[in-house]
């Protein structure tokens, strides 16, 4: 079965939700959030279907405040059965978006909470790679997934040193930095995703869970296994992760 630990289906149609429930490949798909009424919305989904499932959070997106996180911790904490993991969360540095202060707050805030709830987190460092490896240090018990991490291979080190697990996108089949990171990071640390409807692996389509299946075909050739034993390393460390 194929794991996608990373996408955003609040972003798709109702009919492709129930594709990927109808999908016998499939075994779970992590719904990640990015503000409350996305958390709202993917909460709402995995309630309704069984294959997804609901991760909270918020992503440093331009509006982000300090404030939001209140909301969301009362979110989290009122619909605690439900949800899965905390996501997507981080820091951006990339583009204009709220100051460093703000990021670092939300982001730290949101670290904690996965502590007392005994959640893995799924993390955005785009061009903020440095600052979180640091800021993780201080969260040793927080289990911790790198989304399609773009840092160099100096900072992979790093993050494999104090436990993080990276999570491998299907534009995969044309990235060589994507295959570098296969080749290198341990097998036991590897995950995959899809980060729907974005990162497709073909030009020009939106990206859709079952893509995953393609990123395991790159996966296995590079590690020397069959399809099935990279899917099924795969697995366990999904479920390593978030059921343990």
């Amino acid at each position: 079965m194929i794991y996608d630990t990373h996408a955003h289906l609040d972003f798709v149609s109702e009919d492709k939700l129930e594709e990927i429930e109808n999908n016998y490949k499939i075994g779970v798909v992590v719904s990640n959030s990015v503000n409350i009424f996305s958390n709202k919305k993917n909460l709402e989904i995995s309630k309704k279907y069984s294959k997804i499932k609901f991760a909270a959070g918020l992503y440093p997106e331009e509006t982000l405040k300090k404030e939001d996180y209140e909301e969301l911790e009362k979110f989290v904490k009122e619909n605690k059965k439900d949800v899965f993991s905390i996501g997507e969360i981080g820091m951006d540095f990339s583009r204009e978006l709220p100051e460093k202060e703000i990021q670092e707050y939300v982001f730290e805030k949101q670290l904690e909470l996965a502590e007392k709830l005994n959640l893995c987190v799924s993390i955005h460092t785009r061009k903020a790679e440095r600052e979180i490896i640091e800021i993780l240090r201080e969260f040793p018990k927080v289990k911790r997934i790198l989304h399609c991490f773009s840092g160099n291979f100096k900072l992979v080190k790093e993050a494999l040193q104090i436990g993080c697990y990276f999570s491998i996108p299907t534009n995969i089949v044309r990235s060589e930095h994507f295959q570098k990171m296969v080749r290198e990071i341990p097998r036991e640390k590897i995950l995959t995703e899809t980060d729907t409807p974005y990162l497709s692996p073909f030009k020009e389509t939106e990206n859709e869970p079952a893509n995953i299946v393609e990123a395991i075909k790159v996966i296995s050739r590079i590690w020397e296994v069959s399809k099935e034993e990279a899917e099924k390393q795969i697995e366990d460390n999904f479920k390593k992760l978030f059921l343990n």
